[in-house]
Order: C-alpha cells, then sequence, then structure tokens
C-alpha cells in the first residue's frame, strides 16, 4: 500500500509539473468551431452549448429569441495572476446597432449557480462600440462602431501584477497597437477562478459566436509584431504612413475617426498618386481604388488595391507616404488606422502606431487656424441652438460645443471665455472669486481639545459656552468673524482648492469640472476627518450635469481614505424607476423618497445644496434632519426634506468619491463645496420673473447688491418661449427657408403675395422676430451695449427658439444695479395654464450661477423667493456662535 501510495504521489507531481510548465509555455486552454453540439476542447464532458445553430452560437437559434448559451470549463480557468487571451468572431445581426448589450461573459460559479461575473467582452451598449466591461463601473471601448457584420474581438487580460492592465484588439491583429487600453490601479474584480462562459445577448437583439480561442501567448490568437507608424502633424494636419521595417504585400487601408476629425478634400490617396499611374511609390505595377466615396464623410477614410494576384500588393518603408492634409485640426486625436495585408490570400490586418506631432490648436480656436479671434467668435454663436447628437463630436466643437456634451449652453460660453482671455490677455471674464480665509490655528486647536473634552451633557454645556467666548475674543481679535470652509474645489485644475490632502488629486479634473467619463471612480482624501455631528449644521454644495439617468452617480462620502464604509451619497441614486436628484442617506431610504415627487434628471446643468441638521437634544435617540435644494436658494424652503432616527453617519469622513454607473451615465462636478456657513451656499442669485397671463419676462436683481453679468440662457424642455417671428417664417421654425414657400403655398389665399414679398426679402434669415423675445442685443440698454459681432458689446446666439435663447457680452460684463428690472419682452408663450419649466443661467464674475425663476399671474403660481438677508445673517450668527457641540456617538 506505501509503495502504490508513493506512486500515486508521484504520478500527481508529475502532472502537476507539467501543467505547471504547460502554464508558462503557449498553452490553448479553450477552443471551439461551434460546429457541432459537443465540439471545441476544454470544456465539462455532458455541457453543451444551449443556442447551437448552423455552426455558431446564437441567441436566437431557429427563431427563439433571447437563449442565453452556458459552457463549463473542464478546469477551473484562471485569470486572476497571469495573463490570459481571448479571441472570438462576433456580430450583432438584429437589429446591428449596439443598443442593446451582447457578448462573452465569465463567471466564477458553474451553469446554474454562476456565481459574480467579472469579465465580459463584446457590445456593452451605452456606447455603441466593440469593448470590454471591467466589472468595476468602467468599460473600455474600441474605435469601430458596432454594424450587423462579424469582427474579430480579441482581448488581453494581465493580472500578474498589482495593477491589472486590460488591452483590446477589434478587426486587428498588431500587437503592440491594440485599438484601446486601460490599466485599474489597484487590480479589477478578477480574483477568482472562471468555471462558465456565457454567451448571450439582451431581448430584441441577435447575436452570433464563432470560432472562439482563449490561450496564454499572444501568437495563439494570431498576433504579430510590426512597425507600420501614421504619423500625423499637428500644425499642418497631415498625415503620413511609414515603416521601419518594410511592410510588403499591402493591398489596402484605411483611416477613421469617431468623432469626424478627417477632411476628404485634403486627402491624397494612393490611388493616381502612388500606385501604378501614379509615381508607384507604394505600388507600382497595381491599379488602386477609393472605397470611401462620400466627400462629406468626415469618418473614414479607405481604398484597396483594385488588381493582383494573391501575395501581390504594395509596399510601405521607411520613405513616409504622404496621404494630404485630412486631419482635421482640433484638440480631437482619435485617428485610428488600419492597414490590410495580403497573407497568402488571407487579409491579415494591421493598426498603425498613431503618433501626433507638433503643436495642436487651442481649446477654442474653432477654425483652427492658430488663434482665437472675431472669426471664432462667430463660429461660436452660430452653434446656439443647432448643436445636437445628429452631429460628429468635431462638427458639434466648431460650432461652439467645446465640453463635449453635444449641446450649447452657458458651459461652453464660459469654457470659450476662459481660453479667449487665456490667447489674448486677462479681460472682464478674469476669476474675481474672493476666497474666504481659513479659521486660525489657534480655533482650530480649540476645536480639537474641546472635541476631546465632551464625554457628558455637563462638560458638553460647558464646551459650548466657552466655544462662544472663544469665538467672541477670536472674532474680536480678528476683526472679523470668520465662516469655516472644511473643503472647496472649482476643479480649475488637478489639485485646486483646500482642504484635501497634500498631494491628492482627482485624476479627472478637465474642462475646469471634474468629470467621471474621463476618470470613474475617483476619490480625494480630506486633509483632516471631517465629523459633521461636532456642528450645528453642515452643507454641502456642488454644480452637477449627467448625461443621462438610467443607472446612477454622485457625490459620496467615506469613513476611510479610499473607501470604507458610506454613510451619505448625493446625486442620481438609481434603482428601478428612480431618475431624480436625490440623497441616498445609507440606511435603506432616499429622499426623496417617492420619485414621482422628485425633480427629473436631465442633460443641463443643476445645483445641489444639502444640509444635515443633527438634533442637539444630546439623548439618543437622535432626530436628525437631512434637507435637499435643488436650484434652489431660499434656505427656508427646501425642495425635499426628512427627519430620520439615527444618522448612520457615525464616524468622520475622511474622502470624497465621484462615481457613476459608466454604461452611459456619467456626470461632471464643479464649484464643490462643504462648510457650516449658509452664506456661502444660499448666496442670493438673480432672478427670472415670469408673468404667465401676459407672457412678459424679465431679470430681475432682489439681492440687496449689485451683480455682474456677462451673459445669459433661458431654456425650456417644452419649448415654451416665445422668440417672435421673422416675416416669411410661416412655420415658425426660426428660419425662413423652402418649407415656408411650401407653407405660403399651401395657404393661399390666407396668404397672400405681400406674405410672398415678406418670405423672398427674408429668405435665408434665421433667430427670433418680432412680438416676443427682446433681446438685450435690440435693446441696446444704458449700461448694456450692443455688439457689432466682435464681442464687444451684447450679441444673441445665432439660433434662438422655443427651447432656449442665450445671449453673450465677450469682452466684458454689465452691471445689474440691485432692485433693477430688466424686461425681455413677451418671451414666455406657454399662457396661464401653461408649463412651468423654465431654467435660468447666467455668468458673473468668471462663474456659472443657477438663477432662480418666479411665475406670476397664471392660473397656477409657483416662485423660488429671494432668501431675506435678515434671515440669512441670523444663520450666520447663529452659526458663528453655537456651531459645534459633541453627542455621544457611541451610544447610537
Amino acid at each position: 500500500m506505501t509503495t502504490f501510495r508513493r506512486i500515486d504521489l508521484c504520478l500527481l507531481a508529475a502532472c502537476a509539473v507539467a501543467l505547471a510548465a504547460s502554464r508558462v509555455q503557449a498553452v490553448v486552454l479553450i477552443e471551439d468551431d461551434f460546429s457541432g453540439a459537443g465540439s471545441g476542447t476544454g470544456w465539462a464532458v455532458g455541457n453543451d452549448w444551449e443556442g447551437l445553430d448552423g455552426g455558431l452560437v446564437s441567441t436566437d437559434p431557429t427563431g427563439t429569441p433571447n437563449v442565453q448559451s452556458f459552457r463549463d470549463f473542464a478546469l477551473p480557468l484562471d485569470g486572476s495572476g497571469g495573463v490570459v487571451y481571448i479571441k472570438v468572431d462576433y456580430a450583432q445581426a438584429a437589429p446591428g446597432t449596439g443598443e442593446h448589450w451582447g457578448g462573452l461573459a465569465f463567471f466564477t460559479g458553474t451553469e446554474g449557480a454562476a456565481g459574480d461575473e467579472t469579465l465580459f467582452v463584446g457590445n456593452t451598449a451605452g456606447s455603441n462600440r466593440y469593448g470590454i466591461d471591467l466589472k468595476n463601473g468602467g468599460i473600455l471601448v474600441g474605435p469601430k462602431p458596432i454594424d450587423d457584420q462579424f469582427h474579430t474581438l480579441i482581448a488581453k487580460i494581465d493580472t500578474l501584477g498589482t495593477d491589472h492592465v486590460y488591452s483590446f484588439w477589434v478587426d486587428n491583429v498588431n500587437v503592440s497597437v491594440p485599438s484601446a487600453s486601460t490599466t485599474v490601479v489597484g487590480g479589477g474584480p478578477i480574483t477568482q477562478v472562471w468555471n462558465t462562459l456565457r454567451l448571450a445577448g439582451a431581448d430584441e437583439a441577435t447575436d452570433n459566436f464563432d470560432n472562439l480561442l482563449i490561450a496564454t501567448t499572444p501568437a495563439d490568437v494570431g498576433l504579430v509584431a510590426s512597425t507600420i507608424t501614421m504619423t500625423v502633424n499637428r500644425a499642418t494636419g497631415d498625415v503620413s504612413l511609414s515603416s521601419s521595417s518594410p511592410l510588403a504585400n499591402v493591398v489596402g487601408y484605411s483611416i477613421s475617426s469617431s468623432a469626424g476629425s478627417l477632411e476628404a478634400a485634403g486627402w491624397t490617396p494612393v490611388t493616381g498618386n502612388y500606385d501604378s499611374s501614379g509615381s508607384g511609390l507604394v505600388d507600382p505595377d497595381d491599379a488602386w481604388a477609393i472605397l470611401s466615396t462620400d466627400p462629406s464623410d468626415t469618418t473614414l477614410l479607405s481604398e484597396e488595391m483594385q488588381s493582383g494576384t494573391p501575395g501581390d500588393g504594395g509596399t510601405i518603408g521607411t520613405t513616409a507616404v504622404n496621404l494630404g492634409s485630412v486631419w482635421n485640426r482640433s484638440p480631437f486625436e482619435d485617428l485610428f488606422a488600419t492597414v490590410v495585408v495580403d497573407d497568402g490570400g488571407t487579409s491579415m490586418m494591421l493598426a498603425a502606431d498613431v503618433v501626433y506631432t507638433g503643436t495642436g490648436p487651442a481649446l477654442g480656436d474653432l477654425d483652427g487656424d492658430g488663434d482665437l479671434d472675431a472669426s471664432d467668435w462667430t463660429l461660436f454663436k452660430s452653434g446656439q441652438g443647432a448643436v445636437d447628437n445628429s452631429l460628429t463630436a468635431v462638427a458639434a466643437y466648431q460650432m461652439g460645443d467645446l465640453n463635449g456634451d453635444y449641446d450649447h449652453d452657458l458651459s461652453d460660453f464660459d469654457l470659450f471665455a476662459e481660453a479667449y482671455d487665456a490667447a489674448n490677455g486677462t479681460g472682464a471674464f478674469a476669476a474675481m472669486v474672493q476666497g474666504v480665509p481659513e479659521p486660525g490655528a489657534l480655533a482650530l486647536a480649540l476645536c480639537g481639545g474641546l472635541a476631546c473634552a465632551m464625554r457628558s451633557r455637563r462638560r458638553i454645556k460647558f464646551a459650548l459656552a466657552l466655544l462662544a467666548a472663544v469665538t467672541l475674543a477670536a472674532s474680536n481679535f480678528a476683526g472679523t468673524a470668520r465662516a469655516v470652509i472644511f473643503a472647496q474645489d472649482d476643479f480649475s485644475a488637478e489639485g485646486s482648492g483646500t482642504g484635501w490632502a497634500s498631494g491628492d488629486i482627482w485624476e479627472n479634473v478637465t474642462g475646469g469640472v471634474a468629470d467621471t467619463a474621463f476618470g470613474n471612480a475617483k476619490f480625494r482624501a480630506l486633509d483632516v476627518p471631517f465629523e459633521p455631528y461636532f456642528y450645528d449644521k453642515v452643507y454641502i454644495a456642488f454644480d452637477i450635469q449627467f448625461t443621462a439617468a438610467d443607472q446612477w452617480g454622485g457625490v459620496a462620502f467615506f469613513e476611510g481614505i479610499d473607501g470604507g464604509t458610506e454613510s451619505l451619497f448625493i446625486g442620481d441614486p438609481g434603482g428601478d424607476g428612480y431618475d431624480v436628484f436625490g440623497l441616498d442617506l445609507k440606511q435603506g431610504q432616499n429622499l426623496p423618497g417617492d420619485p414621482t415627487q422628485g425633480i427629473t434628471i436631465d442633460n443641463g446643468l443643476h445645483r445641489m445644496i444639502v444640509e444635515l441638521d443633527f438634533d442637539d437634544d444630546f439623548s439618543a435617540p437622535f432626530d436628525d434632519k437631512y434637507s435637499l435644494w435643488v436650484d434652489n436658494v431660499d434656505p427656508n424652503n427646501p425642495t425635499h426634506t426628512v427627519t430620520i432616527q439615527n444618522s448612520p453617519i457615525q464616524q468622520a469622513w475622511q474622502s470624497v468619491r465621484l462615481q457613476s454607473a459608466g454604461g452611459g451615465e456619467f456626470f461632471k462636478v464643479d464649484n464643490f463645496i462643504l462648510t457650516d456657513d449658509a452664506n456661502l451656499v444660499f448666496s442670493p442669485t438673480l432672478n427670472l420673473v415670469v408673468d404667465k397671463a401676459t407672457g412678459e419676462v424679465s431679470i430681475r436683481n432682489a439681492t440687496g447688491a449689485a451683480i455682474e453679468m456677462s451673459a445669459y440662457s433661458i431654456e425650456s424642455a417644452a419649448g415654451a418661449l416665445n422668440t417672435g417671428a421673422l416675416p416669411g417664417d410661416f412655420d415658425a421654425s426660426g428660419a425662413v427657408d423652402g418649407e415656408d414657400f411650401l407653407n405660403w403655398q399651401q395657404q393661399v389665399p390666407t396668404l397672400d403675395v405681400d406674405d410672398l414679398a415678406d418670405w423672398q426679402v427674408n429668405y435665408g434669415g434665421t433667430g427670433g422676430g418680432t412680438g416676443g423675445w427682446d433681446s438685450l442685443a435690440d435693446q441696446d440698454l444704458a449700461g448694456f451695449p450692443a455688439g457689432d459681432g466682435s464681442g464687444n458689446g451684447w450679441e444673441e446666439g445665432a439660433n434662438p427658439g422655443p427651447g432656449e435663447v442665450e445671449e453673450y457680452f465677450l469682452a466684458g460684463e454689465s452691471s445689474v444695479a440691485d432692485g433693477v428690472t430688466l424686461a425681455l419682452g413677451n418671451a414666455y408663450a406657454g399662457g396661464a395654464a401653461g408649463v412651468e419649466d423654465l431654467r435660468f443661467l447666467y455668468r458673473s464674475g468668471g462663474e456659472l450661477k443657477v438663477g432662480t425663476v418666479s411665475y406670476e399671474g397664471g392660473a397656477a403660481t409657483g416662485a423660488v423667493p429671494e432668501p431675506a438677508s435678515v434671515a440669512l445673517a441670523a444663520i450666520a450668527a447663529t452659526a458663528a456662535v453655537f456651531c459645534q457641540r459633541r453627542r455621544g456617538r457611541g451610544t447610537r
């Protein structure tokens, strides 16, 4: 028995050594061409695909929709602590638009008890491009949009180090140039072995899979080395192809740009220039032909060899092949080039290494001519009312969409004005915000000492009295009472703001905001732990703008430096049917509790203010009050409020996180502040007054002080604005065009020859006319000069309409004195019983402000009154004297 046992152990050891050695060398772990029910290798015996159909796996086999095919591995597949390559041919045969997800999913469990999904490859939905769902809130997408054809997808998962690296190839086998890659700092969710694979797609989608391969080396999945390079000159827009090792048998290439950065007019193709009918630099004996024949297409340029024998093509070598000025100079550097090589009759696609050289145009240089001037200003104004997601990113940018959200609003004007100042010298739009000084070291030390001393109600009362005396003495010594700003950030740059740990940054600041689409799930540590329950009231405020509301996203507060217990979440809590601005109180309750009572999330900029009012009777249970304001600065009238017993905020906050679910929902955040001073979050703003009975709209300053203004916008999602009508604009579209002539023909004799004459005189005109919105530019009021198109006064956006009107003063500001009302004409078209959905934003002192809106004279009225200065003063005084106290958190 002992001898046999030893033999068994030796055999097992030998098997283990063999397996370990095979793991180091090239190993094909899984292979399947889906030719039959039990085809392929590496699968559990007797476990077959559910959706096998005609030599592939389908999510709609023989007309049976939404089939999810699982198959277990024969041995657990370890994606952790190593390198794994995954290759598959994938097609969304229907609808072929990427609208519904579909692809390969890897699970820790087995079929029937799949466990955790830690990797997904295919169509992640949301981006409508092939990619990888990292299953940590992030998505890695390639450059190729989803269509109804088969494409070869290759994923590399490298979990060898502390940081995990994900690489992705789409119709590309150049091992050194993946179509996309990303590094997950600290590692991703792949920490356990995979036991089963699912091939599936969403309802109403038909996803097909073929030629699956999972291996441990790049050669196993067909990746090869190449030195093909595409060089882009930022200064000229010229693009060229070269290769340090000559690349033979080239039969075609394509250059793509998802942002629309290509210009066919500047293209110098191989066809007629470098083929047999040209210089022959690329192909001296074959003719080439252009495939991308639409000159207006800014997303693709492609051509191929027209004739030739297998294995015979052109050559790209060290002499650069200049393809002309095909890059439209802009901040978008997203060109992707694929060179096609004839590999013995089979097309092999190699992505080129794209290298940008020189200096490109600055943000705001919309025409790409190297400066910011009147021509860029004209282009910017042209985008008002004209930018939407039907445009490419570059086309939208060149019409003034500087923040890339396919909208043209005051956020874009804010960026343009800052860029204009940076290029032409600081002017009237330089930020004039004066910081609030931090509390003195003595006060902080006393606060810390008091925190330690507060052990009982008697001690708390004594400490409060002592603190009041200290506060009074400190205010007498300093000459002024000081509010406490615990943390703030205007996101002007990485590392901006105060109250944050030294050296810690967001890693997602871009364009003057923090953007989760640029970097998701980012933490920033506070310089010292903050205990909000020390204070009578604590205020959190920030501006937020979402891209969608189908999942979740917002600002979260944690007890650890990079995580730990999350005790408050502000933004879009998400969940079934919950698509409103709110709070997750982290004890099973949201505010508002009923989402039908909330303010629906849209793509606009909104101001959120939260007040935490902790119970101050110092005896459990504690009744803690949460209040939320959305686009509202009246401290006495929160949008939502709730009182709960025993807030889950039990420990100090040490970090703040900005995170969204990804997959289509991201957000931008700006002007964050954490303070104990209501004055700093409920700052009075300009008020838009709407008389629903007459349609009259005006801007009113009732704040008690003059407010500078350099731009404003009024928006209505329901299209309730009235811009008047140009004579001849018979369909009130905002433009006098051919449609109006057809309208005239259909309405004769109601419309007569005089109306036709109006149409002829105003043909080609756009914008508002008479009888509606009366802009400041049209009025040319004292202190509000009308501009001449150069930015020297007030100018309208080019396309005012029912959904939005905008005006700007690029080179200066106008002062709206206290008590002044600026009439804007009959700009409201909703009527007495109409919608109350207007949004009012303006720019003041280099910052965007969310103004309030008041309705008068309607069947139903709603108002957001301005805060009373007396009430604010009382709040400030209370906060200054009785701001801190301690209660026994350990008893809760």
